[in-house]
């Protein structure tokens, strides 16, 4: 069965994130394992800033399992991508990437995720044949440094209105083909689906095989069920395509993050296991 975790915003973080609990890392973990979650996903900008023990301990005090760790803020604060016309931004990016690989690796484990998204970087513009060459070359390069500490990437494909290229789902699979390495795969993000994809159903079909994570929202980006997205065609089709993984909040803590949590949990848990 599916299982549920939740995106929290670590202390490095300088600007608002899509997560139900930001900041203090005890307290959010405390509150999502009495609600019954069984996992967290990390929203990081740069884990050398944080104490990985601390957050294995506090973890593990919870009953909880890290999940994976998401990179968004990497472009958003800072400004890096692995591809794009400032060769300096791009080292850069390669470079704090592997960075939340180690940090993975050394203290949470193999099979632990880190996504992909806007940390791609823009590309140039005009010119998508070689943009896209490249971010597949620094896609394997990362996938091969991955490979020894058992770390899993996975790419997410971003609506137009925020990245220059793999918006859809159908994008996202034809790069995690080109790719073609073990360590990488494909997550999902119900919210981008909305915008890009023609049928978010036969998309799902589509991404078996490749699918590794979910990120679950509804169309608005509050929590499931305060919108229209239809959650239980959603779910029926990930059992249908055999995904057990987890599948990880990404909402705005509306209308505040207890009740966000508390709200989403509570109409998910007809489809997931919590504890």
């Amino acid at each position: 069965m599916i299982k549920l975790a939740a995106m929290v915003g670590t202390p490095d973080l300088r600007t608002e994130t899509l997560a139900v609990y930001s900041g203090n890392l005890e307290l959010a973990f405390s509150h999502l394992a009495a609600l019954g979650y069984t996992g967290v996903e990390l929203m990081i900008r740069d884990p050398q800033q944080l104490d990985g023990n601390q957050i294995r301990r506090c973890l593990d005090e919870n009953g909880l399992h890290l999940v994976g760790l998401c990179t968004g803020h990497v472009f958003g604060e800072d400004g890096l991508g692995l591809v794009g016309p400032d060769p300096a931004r791009s080292l850069a990016a390669k470079e704090r990437l592997k960075s939340f690989v180690d940090f993975a690796a050394e203290y949470f484990g193999p099979d632990t995720l880190v996504n992909i998204g806007r940390s791609r970087g823009t590309g140039y513009p005009g010119d998508p044949v070689r943009s896209l060459a490249e971010m597949c070359a620094s896609f394997r390069d990362l996938a091969e440094y991955a490979a020894p500490g058992g770390i899993k990437l996975v790419l997410e494909p971003i609506n137009s209105l925020q990245t220059a290229h793999i918006h859809t789902t159908q994008d996202g699979i034809e790069m995690v083909t080109r790719v073609d390495h073990p360590n990488f795969g494909l997550m999902l993000d119900l919210c981008h689906m909305n915008i890009e994809d023609d049928d978010i159903y036969n998309s799902f079909r589509l991404a078996r095989g490749k699918l590794r994570f979910v990120h679950l929202t509804d169309n608005n980006r509050h929590w499931p069920g305060s919108a229209h997205l239809e959650f239980d065609k959603i779910f029926a089709v990930l059992r249908e395509i055999e995904y057990s993984g987890f599948a990880s909040l990404e909402i705005m803590p509306w209308p505040d993050s207890d009740t966000a949590a508390r709200a989403s949990i509570q109409y998910l848990g007809q489809w997931v296991d919590a504890k």
